[in-house]
């Protein structure tokens, strides 16, 4: 069954190497990267986490993109991945987005501690690092509060991409990620 995965967390969590390692398994199958799409404002371009009136809206449209993809795959039968750095709020303009897009809508948010997403950064933690773990703050606070809809998955022992896909892909068969859609019958 064609479904929407909606991979998030904060940047080095490893969000895309976690969806090219789903996609490898599945035959029909896109990866979103909304990095990707947000590189095509050339002119006016604002940082995803700027709070300016103009960032928001650059945030909104890529979202807005990243669901009409997903729609369009939906509508071919294929899955979707979408890999973005999705707090509470950007999840449920996902889900508002995505409503009627005939598919179930999963959420999966990986979060590794701070000492491991710095390890498997070898460093690096995606762009300064004061912002990455300020993002990361912000991860580990919706998490703890309840506000992620889905699946929280801390990735902080996983052995490898493959691995936290295996567990993805538990989550998205049981149910557990599910945020919009009917939830499988047990076996």
């Amino acid at each position: 069954m064609h479904q929407i995965v909606l991979i998030s967390g904060p940047p080095a969590a490893g969000r895309s190497a976690v969806a090219r390692a789903l996609c490898e398994r599945f035959d029909r199958m896109l990866h979103v990267d909304v990095d990707v799409l947000r590189s095509w404002v050339v002119a006016g371009y604002r940082h995803p986490r700027a709070r300016d009136e103009q960032a928001l809206e650059q945030r909104l449209l890529a979202i807005r993109n990243a669901s009409a993809i997903a729609r369009e795959c939906s509508a071919l039968r294929y899955a979707c991945l979408i890999d973005d750095t999705a707090l509470a709020a950007d999840l449920e303009a996902y889900r508002e987005a995505l409503a009627g897009a005939g598919a179930p809508l999963h959420a999966v948010t990986l979060l590794p501690s701070r000492e491991a997403r710095r390890e498997g950064a070898g460093g690096r933690a995606g762009g300064a690092p004061e912002e990455a773990g300020s993002l990361h703050a912000a991860f580990a606070r919706e998490a703890a509060s309840g506000l992620l809809p889905g699946v929280v998955l801390d990735t902080s022992r996983d052995r490898g991409a493959h691995y936290t896909a295996d567990r993805v892909q538990d989550a998205v068969a049981s149910g557990e990620s599910l945020v919009v859609g009917e939830r499988p019958t047990p076996r």
